[in-house]
């Protein structure tokens, strides 16, 4: 693969690795062989994000084509669903998707600066952001989570923070703020929360990952048993399963799996 974006781990412990420049989803087994591939030349364009349900529905961020393709389970021929253009009728750019509650999309649109909410069916059920630094607006939203109680984690390269809202797309607070010390971020691009609702936010200057509390405090840095700071090379996209984190070093094309031991 070359130039990974982000990772997504099924039920029973499958990888699922967006390898956008090929236009194609690697799948591997829990011990790393590679099984299948989703998509390719003509099926997708540029996806750079990835998601996948409880049930194995696979859902990617198809940017090239401004849309969303839905593998169901097993499936390997997609369903498209196209993201709206902006109230302007500029094209979106989903860059990332997750599965949202009550059946629906959560979708960034990285060009026009927001975060839109989408039934299965595709109709906009709401859309937050504009250009800026205020809490609600965004410059160039890139990947994204969300947590057990539909709180939506979006990173912001360019603003250098995650921004949280509410499920109904409301504002509820942001983490982090431009810097180089602990709980500070150089270029944020991925995220993650787990089941106790710790966020790791990954760092592709920096080459850390750090955690944070839900409301935002630093938790720490991740590294060994013996307190050294992992250093990745481009981390990007990120999925926790079970005790393990997977991190995309975007620049190693791979991705490297972390065991967190004691817990």
């Amino acid at each position: 693969m070359k130039l990974p974006s982000d990772v997504a781990v099924d039920q029973s412990g499958r990888i699922f690795i967006l390898d956008g420049t090929a236009d194609t989803v690697r799948v591997y087994s829990p011990k790393g062989e590679q099984i299948f591939t989703l998509g390719g030349a003509g099926i997708l364009k540029q996806p750079l994000g990835i998601d996948v349900s409880p049930g194995g529905d696979v859902v990617v961020a198809d940017s090239g084509n401004h849309r969303l393709a839905l593998f169901a389970a097993e499936e390997k021929t997609p369903h498209y669903i196209d993201v709206p253009s902006s109230v302007n009728g500029k094209p979106s750019d989903p860059t990332d998707v997750n599965f949202g509650p009550d059946n629906t999309y959560i979708v960034v649109d990285n060009d026009n600066h927001r975060v839109v909410s989408m039934n299965r069916s595709g109709k906009l059920l709401w859309s937050t952001g504009t250009m800026g630094r205020n809490p609600g607006e965004f410059r160039f939203p890139f990947l994204i989570d969300i947590d057990r109680l539909g709180r939506i984690y979006i990173v912001e390269a360019i603003n250098t923070r995650v921004q949280v809202l509410e499920s109904n797309g409301k504002f509820a607070r942001f983490i982090g703020e431009w810097g180089i010390e602990p709980g500070q971020f150089f270029r944020p691009k991925g995220v993650v929360v787990n089941e106790k609702n710790e966020v790791f936010i990954s760092d592709s200057y920096l080459g850390v990952v750090q955690v944070f509390k839900r409301e935002g405090g630093l938790i720490g840095v991740v590294g060994d048993s013996n307190g050294k700071i992992t250093k990745f090379k481009t981390p990007v996209g990120m999925a926790i399963s079970g005790n393990r984190l997977y991190v995309v070093e975007m620049f190693n094309n791979r991705v490297l799996i972390l065991e967190r031991q004691g817990q």
